[in-house]
């Protein structure tokens, strides 16, 4: 395969494969590799790369080698060998991950010293330049602040970075508010994003760029509107309040002997709340008790905790702890995946009442459940 149909993709998340760049780096090469392109993975925290210590040698002792004997040396021969170099990574102070740096910064070698113009401005003469091949970089990039504007200082320093260099900034998917694509509980409720986020890459392989409606199509999913910032900012605020250790059991239950739980065979619904209470992970909230209810139209479910155990029945409850208000079909979206809950509450798609901190941990109480 010829370089013009090769590329690279450089996690820069020290979580590694925990991370929310890597899911989105994992659906653009899909994309890639449907259009045609051999994508080479590099995942930087599995490589051993020390500091640029700018000693020079690499420019006259010993032109194009480094002093330091580590994996960046056969690093930069991949570099050299593909038309496409995609950075996943997240949003460090702004800026990258130290890693990520090391990274950047020892690419060094593969300039030479003498002062150039390009693009109007003083460059350094890339030392392997081929006639008539064009590299390229594509960015993308996670953040937990929500808004857009946090990515400005990161995009200009690849942007700057590309412009002195010689390649061609072709685009990038900047997603703030990021933290639960990192989750391997919450990946079916970004089925949509992962979508769109694959056919930029089949785009970029094919064309060359992100179509303006993929671009759209993104920002429709994952950019949040002014008015969903203050809801997402109390919603981060409880996820991380729930991280706290809790006493969840003082809480006293009291279901008559009568009631009977909801089962598999009972379909629809019941059969929805009879699963969710089989998969049950007593251990995310130790010695959990208390009631969670659920209002689905003119239909009232709860989901009653006991210690390691957790029922469902219909009917109503008259102290939960939390109780969601929701039109029937959004809520089986947000349960087969189809819908983002977190966005689902921000655009008023449905109502929490009482304790969020369990909305908050739905996903890893219920294993299958996709809010």
């Amino acid at each position: 395969m010829t370089k013009e149909k090769k590329a690279v993709i450089i996690y820069g998340s020290p979580r590694r494969t925990k991370s929310a760049s890597y899911h989105l780096g994992k659906s653009f090469i899909k994309g890639l590799q449907r259009g045609g392109f051999e994508v080479e993975e590099i995942m930087l925290a599995n490589q051993k790369i020390h500091h640029c210590v700018g000693c020079y040698t690499c420019w006259t002792k010993t032109p194009g080698e480094c002093i330091h004997n580590d994996d960046m040396n056969a690093l930069r021969l991949k570099l050299r060998n593909v038309s496409i170099t995609i950075y996943a990574t997240p949003l460090y102070i702004f800026s990258v991950p130290g890693i990520v740096k090391d990274f950047l910064d020892r690419q060094l070698p593969e300039f030479e010293p003498y002062l150039i113009e390009r693009n109007g401005i003083t460059s350094h003469p890339y030392r392997y330049e081929l006639e008539g091949f064009q590299r390229r970089m594509f960015l993308i990039c996670v953040a937990g602040f929500p808004e857009q504007s946090h990515f400005d200082a990161v995009v200009q320093m690849f942007k700057k970075k590309t412009t002195t260099a010689g390649e061609t900034y072709i685009g990038d998917i900047l997603i703030g508010g990021s933290e639960l694509i990192s989750k391997d509980n919450s990946q079916q409720s970004f089925k949509k994003l992962y979508e769109y986020v694959e056919n930029a890459g089949y785009e970029v392989a094919t064309i060359g760029k992100i179509s303006e409606k993929t671009k759209n199509l993104i920002k429709e999913v994952y950019e949040f509107k002014p008015e969903e910032l203050e809801v997402f900012r109390s919603m981060a605020n409880k996820y991380w309040d729930s991280t706290i250790p809790r006493d969840y059991d003082k809480e006293d239950i009291s279901i008559s002997e009568e009631k009977i739980p909801l089962k598999l065979s009972d379909g629809g619904m019941e059969a929805t709340f009879a699963g969710m209470a089989m998969v049950y992970n007593p251990n995310i909230i130790k010695g959990l008790t208390g009631v969670f209810q659920f209002h689905l139209d003119d239909e009232i479910y709860y989901l009653a905790f006991d210690g390691n155990k957790c029922k469902a029945y219909k009917g109503s409850y008259p102290k939960p702890l939390t109780t969601i208000i929701s039109p029937k079909d959004v809520w089986m979206k947000i349960s087969n995946g189809e819908l983002e809950g977190r966005q689902a509450l921000m655009r008023g798609l449905f109502q929490v009442k009482g304790d969020m901190n369990l909305l908050i941990r739905m996903n890893e109480m219920f294993e299958s459940t996709k809010t």
